[in-house]
C-alpha cells in the first residue's frame, strides 16, 4: 500500500499527516509554525529573541520551508502521493516553491484553511481525495 502525505497549512502553521490507505485515517507526522509565531510562544527569558539579518519571517519563507520538507520526504521515498490543503493565497506560495519532481506527486489541491480542524474531521472532509 502506498503512503499519501497530506500537508494542511496556512501562512502561520502547518500539519503534515500520512495516510496509509482507505479507511486508515490520518497519522500526524509533524507540526510546524512560522518562526515569528514560535518566538511569540516561546520567548527566551520573557523577551523575544533578535531575528537574524533583521528581517521578519515571511509567508514565502514558511512556504519554502514546507516545500523543502516535502522534497526531502520525496527524495527519501517516504510517500508516493501528496495532497496540499491551504487557503488560495498560501497555496500559490507553496506551488511556487515546489520543485518539479515533488509537484508531479501532488494529486490534489484543496483551497481551504483546515489548520484548526481536528484530524478526525479532516479525514471526513478529505475522504474524496483519500480513497484513490
Amino acid at each position: 500500500m502506498s503512503i499519501t502525505w497530506i500537508l494542511v497549512a496556512n501562512a502561520r502553521r502547518a500539519r503534515l499527516f500520512a495516510n496509509h490507505g482507505p479507511n486508515k485515517g490520518l497519522e500526524l507526522v509533524q507540526e510546524a509554525m512560522a518562526a515569528e509565531d514560535l518566538m511569540a510562544m516561546h520567548p527566551a527569558d520573557g523577551r523575544a529573541s533578535p531575528r537574524r539579518e533583521g528581517k521578519p519571517p515571511t509567508a514565502k519563507s514558511f512556504a519554502h520551508q514546507l516545500a523543502a520538507q516535502l522534497q526531502l520526504g520525496r527524495s527519501r521515498n517516504r510517500f508516493a502521493r501528496a495532497i496540499l490543503v491551504a487557503p488560495p493565497g498560501f497555496m500559490g506560495l507553496l506551488n511556487a516553491e515546489l520543485d518539479h519532481p515533488t509537484e508531479k506527486l501532488v494529486s490534489t489541491r484543496v483551497d481551504k484553511d483546515y489548520t484548526r480542524t481536528p484530524a478526525r474531521e479532516l479525514t471526513n472532509d478529505l475522504s474524496h481525495c483519500l480513497c484513490v
